[in-house]
């Protein structure tokens, strides 16, 4: 559940739904990863560059042997391989791949924080990896257009087998219709962030705006959620949440409040593939507030789910845009409304696996 999010999960789930045997075969053995591991860490606190432990060459090849002896084993169909480069290149001859990915690897190499610093051979095993899994994928899904192109451009994708499909939020139940779209909570403008990584995700340029809100006279409040400062922060309006557990009842049922509490989804993100927040926020009904850098234009609908805010937008800039739309309380409901429906539409895992099932009905 917590690798990629979970997007994994929902993506077996709602294919299954749509009527697919799946037959998961991770998590895949590699004995060699806990040393690799332990070498990263050392690596890394002599600041040295990285070694992805995940694409080192004995991990690698343990992988996929693993992973071939599974899918010989199960006499599967078709392979399903999300985030699967590691392993996926090596899926035996007959069976057809699928191959799903948020971005490629010359796409995130020194702009995802997992990929910066790298050494030079963690940096050519996965260009390797990229490249021969992508040239033995029958069937190559991406989320945003901005990875479909890479893969074309970068690699040499066959156009016909690379598709963009729009991911879902990953909920385990979809909040009514009624309830986030019902009359909204009387009081200040309430902005909502989450996400796990303080500096990457912009909450402390969420933080200058909150203030530029509050010194424009329009009465403001953030909650970030699920990251906490490098160093203690204070600010008027501001309530920091460390970390809530979906799978905890009690914990989810205050997540879900916060939503319904929003009037804005705000994600001043610095690097960013889809992030299926987004897609959460459009779920209950919150219009979102992001930098356009990377997929993120592919995952808010500029106007229907919310507003694109230049990569090098300053806290003026966005407290302008969330400063006139709070003003106008029939924009912000027709954004909820319109947020909304693109989830019910496309950003959900049902429309999602639906497109799927018909692409791979073809192999």
């Amino acid at each position: 559940m917590k690798f990629w999010s979970g997007t994994p999960f929902y993506m077996s789930k709602s294919l299954a739904n749509q009527g697919h045997e799946v037959v998961n075969i991770g998590p895949l053995s590699a004995p060699s990863l806990p040393l690799y591991k332990a070498y990263s860490r050392l690596r890394r606190t002599f600041r040295s560059r990285g070694l992805s432990p995940f694409q080192a060459g004995p991990v690698v090849a343990q992988y996929a042997a693993d992973a071939v002896r599974k899918i010989r084993a199960v006499s599967a169909d078709i392979v399903f391989a999300p985030a699967g480069s590691t392993f996926a290149w090596s899926v035996p001859d007959g069976v057809p791949l699928v191959y799903a990915s948020d971005a490629t690897f010359r796409l995130i190499e020194d702009y995802h924080p997992n990929y910066r610093n790298l050494s030079r051979s963690a940096r050519e095993t996965s260009e390797r990896l990229e490249r021969d899994t992508i040239a033995r994928a029958d069937l190559i899904l991406y989320p945003s257009q901005w990875a479909a192109e890479s893969a074309v451009r970068d690699y040499g994708a066959d156009p016909a087998r690379v598709h963009v499909v729009p991911w879902g939020a990953n909920l385990k139940a979809a909040p009514g219709r009624d309830s986030v779209l019902g009359c909204r909570k009387p009081g200040p403008c309430r902005m909502l962030l989450i996400g796990v990584n303080w500096k990457e995700k912009g909450a402390d340029t969420a933080i200058e705006i909150l203030a530029e809100l509050n010194n424009r006279g329009v009465k403001t409040e953030l909650v970030i959620c699920g990251c906490t400062p490098p160093e203690p922060v204070t600010q008027d309006g501001l309530t920091i949440i460390p970390y809530l557990d979906k799978n905890d009842p009690a914990q989810r049922n205050r997540l879900e409040q916060l939503y319904r509490d929003a009037d804005f989804f705000l994600l001043p993100t610095r690097a960013d593939c889809f992030p299926i927040v987004l897609c959460e926020a459009a779920a209950h009904g919150v219009p979102s507030i992001a930098r356009a850098t990377g997929g993120v234009p592919y995952a808010v609908r500029e106007g229907k789910t919310g507003v694109l805010v230049p990569p090098n937008a300053t806290k003026a800039d966005y407290a302008g845009i969330i400063a006139e739309i709070f003003a106008n309380p029939n924009r912000l409901a027709s954004l909820r409304q319109s947020s909304r429906e693109a989830y019910e539409t496309q950003l959900n895992w049902q429309a999602w696996a639906r497109r799927v099932s018909d692409l791979m009905q073809a192999l």
